[in-house]
């Protein structure tokens, strides 16, 4: 067996945000040597980052090929690849909402108050299960896991997909439960709160992977990874916020952009602090086989400019009918625009965020040649 550390991949939710890891894993290929092998035995996601970490997981056994691949589809995205945009459905859709307001809700209403269904069509082509668990068998790949959480339970539950040596956990609010990965359990774990539709697994609904996910970083440990590769879509150091403060009441669009951005920070930075201190406790520790605890290395990677920045002078990009319903919800105003932020799956967006990612992993390429072992 090799003495190598196992590597583990971790890329947590944000929607179109997720643009950015994809220009991360671009240069991340890049620094590689040609023709390398899969560089993270151990993959995990969230939300649109559960989404990311299945193509990369799916296209394992030609690393370098799939990333090319997956930063292909997001150059060229649209928002009508992820939800119709169409005005006849909008119009549908925000008069059965307000029906089901004004009566109660007693003749029902829609699931959501966007119709997916062009992202799950958009995943049926470019995820091969099949290769995934070739990439399992082969050894290429430890394993693979994406979170959701049960709407039933409130638990964070991580869908394992691994060598046959890994087993289930349970932990405070969270678990890891083995099984062969779907397209359910992509569209679950990317199931936005109100805005998309919870999805139905074994007979559990489930929502966003990044509700309730208190320690982000514990999937990829339970599956047996030493380091971990986190990618964020947050940026992490700002002192002051690029977005200019609004002292007026908050609308429903500043409401929800402000959910959005907590819901995304998924605690992440306080787990990596954890993980920070059990580290520093360690190395003072003078009998470290008394204890279960291990040192992992990490290496956080995140945006060095305000996403919802980038997007807000991009807003003209929206379809007409998805303008007028963040207009509607005062998304134009203060922090509502970080709420375009995670929904504009616009190929200009998109694609500065993948430059953004790239541009931002190559100043720090040493860095990840030395994590990476190379």
């Amino acid at each position: 067996m090799s003495s190598r550390p196992r590597i583990g991949l971790l890329l947590g939710g944000g929607g179109a945000r997720a643009a950015y890891q994809v220009g991360v894993l671009k240069a991340v290929a890049e620094t590689l040597p040609e023709h390398s092998g899969n560089p993270f035995p151990v993959i995990c996601g969230a939300s649109a980052g559960g989404i990311n970490a299945a193509v990369v997981a799916s296209h394992a056994m030609r690393f370098q090929t799939g990333i090319r691949r997956l930063v292909g589809v997001w150059q060229n995205f649209e928002v009508g690849k992820v939800f119709r945009s169409d005005a006849r459905c909008a119009a549908n859709r925000g008069s059965r909402w307000l029906f089901a307001v004004l009566t109660g809700g007693a003749w029902g209403g829609p699931k959501s108050i966007l119709d997916v269904s062009p992202l799950r069509s958009l995943l049926e082509s470019h995820v091969t299960f099949d290769r995934i668990h070739q990439a399992i068998e082969s050894g290429v790949l430890h394993a693979v896991c994406v979170t959701a959480s049960s709407y039933s339970s409130g638990r964070s539950i991580s869908f394992f997909q691994g060598v046959r040596e890994l087993e289930n956990w349970s932990r405070a609010r969270r678990d890891g439960v083995a099984t062969n990965l779907e397209i359910n359990h992509l569209m679950a774990s990317a199931a936005i709160p109100i805005l998309f539709p919870a999805v139905g697994i074994d007979g559990q609904y489930y929502g966003d992977g990044s509700m309730r996910q208190t320690a982000p970083t514990s999937p990829a440990l339970h599956l047996g990874a030493d380091k971990i590769l986190v990618i964020g879509v947050r940026q992490e150091d700002a002192v002051n916020p690029t977005i200019a403060e609004d002292h007026d009441y908050p609308g429903v669009g500043q409401i929800a952009g402000y959910i959005l951005d907590t819901l995304f920070l998924n605690s992440l930075s306080a787990d990596i602090e954890r993980l920070e201190r059990i580290n520093h406790t360690l190395q003072h520790v003078v009998d470290s086989e008394s204890t279960p605890l291990r040192q992992v290395e990490t290496l956080v990677i995140s945006p060095s400019k305000d996403l919802a920045a980038i997007a807000e002078p991009l807003y003209h990009l929206f379809p007409a009918s998805i303008r007028y319903l963040l207009a509607v919800l005062g998304a134009r105003r203060g922090n509502g625009r970080r709420l375009m932020s995670y929904l504009l799956f616009e190929r200009p967006y998109c694609q500065a965020l993948i430059e953004l990612g790239y541009r931002d992993a190559m100043d720090r390429q040493s860095e990840i040649r030395g994590f990476l072992d190379l």
